[in-house]
């Protein structure tokens, strides 16, 4: 079993409903997180660890019907909630700017990631794992269209804090649907670019 869930509102739309679906989804993930997710590495600027972003995948072709609602984003806020990241954009058919006021109107923090290729850019890692890092976050709601979408930024969050290895990491995020070749050389290039980007240390006198 892999530590978090992707969730598909498509296999249980014939049993689940609008609004009653999206809260369905949200007590699973509650549950997973309480239960399943395991806590993070201890961040080298922070006294305090994280739990990994807890998953929610929505249906691909989303109906107004299927959007996470108000009263969905007030029971994630109660149970404990802190922050909502969309990796959806307008081209999904999401209005963000009436799902941010949802999501701040229950006090919750909103992030937005758009990302419209499998595969993020280098800047759109860094800033997923720039608001991952930040116990504040946390819990973290991420609301995504497509599980491909997600899973190579939670590959990054699961080898460069939580040190999983390349492969375990590689592993779960195949499971979206995106080959493992792909994942791969995404992963080698994000990691090498780490490495010639880090500060070299002062020779020794």
């Amino acid at each position: 079993m892999t530590r978090y869930r992707w969730l598909n509102a498509k296999r249980l739309a014939s049993t689940y409903a609008g609004t009653a679906l999206v809260i369905a989804l949200l007590q699973t993930t509650i549950l997973a997180q309480q239960s399943e997710l395991p806590r993070s590495k201890q961040f080298a600027p922070l006294a305090k660890k994280v739990d990994a972003p807890v998953v929610l995948c929505i249906d691909d072709k989303p109906s107004a019907g299927r959007q996470p609602s108000a009263q969905a984003y007030a029971k994630a806020a109660a149970n404990g909630y802190r922050s909502v990241l969309t990796l959806r954009s307008a081209k999904d058919g999401v209005d963000l700017t009436a799902e941010r006021l949802l999501v701040e109107q229950n006090r919750l923090r909103y992030f937005d990631i758009p990302a419209a290729a499998k595969l993020p850019r280098r800047a759109q890692v860094d800033e997923f794992l720039k608001l991952a890092r930040d116990p504040a976050n946390h819990p973290m709601l991420i609301n995504c269209a497509f599980a491909e979408r997600v899973a190579p930024l939670m590959m990054m969050f699961r080898i460069i804090e939580q040190d999983w290895s390349e492969e375990k990491a590689l592993e779960e995020a195949s499971l979206s649907g995106l080959k493992r070749n792909q994942l791969k050389a995404f992963a080698q290039e994000y990691l090498g670019s780490l490495k010639e980007t880090r500060p070299k240390p002062a020779p020794t006198p």
